[in-house]
């Protein structure tokens, strides 16, 4: 290992074969709070893979959905999308705009959240299916006090 990259050295020759073994397990990353535009946001990754929302899987206004904390992360293969992908899964939140009402701005307005599943795919399958918005990072939300 030289600064985070594996190095071989051998003289490779017909018939060689370099088998390379990685844990697929989905994680959060955070980026660095100077990052302004993902502060308080999360994006997910397996392996090496990063994935994203899509439109097609979630309906519009991705900026409405909210990745709890405490969310699991599940890892399904679909064969039926896009030739076969593997996708993660996650209970959400999404912002029920229609209770918001017409006005721009309120005060001591309370955002209301509904259910929903979130589907995320893989980043480089992305604007395969058809128009609409995609987003890598989506806002966290901490757990709700019961």
């Amino acid at each position: 290992m030289s600064d985070g990259y594996a190095i071989i050295r051998r003289l490779w020759e017909t018939g060689d074969k370099l088998e390379l073994e990685l844990e697929m397990v989905p994680t959060r990353l955070r980026a660095n709070p100077r990052v302004r535009a993902d502060i308080g946001k999360a994006a997910i990754q397996c392996g090496p893979i990063v994935y994203c929302l899509e439109e097609a899987d979630n309906g519009s206004n991705l900026h409405c959905l909210v990745l709890p904390k405490d969310a699991s992360l599940k890892t399904s293969f679909r064969e039926d999308m896009l030739g076969g992908i593997n996708v993660i899964t996650a209970e959400g939140k999404r912002i029920n705009e229609d209770a918001w009402g017409s006005d721009l701005y309120m005060d001591d307005a309370p955002l209301e959240y509904e259910p929903v599943s979130l589907t995320f795919i893989p980043y480089y399958a992305w604007a395969n299916r058809q128009v609409g918005e995609m987003t890598v990072w989506v806002r966290e939300k901490e757990k709700e006090k019961e």
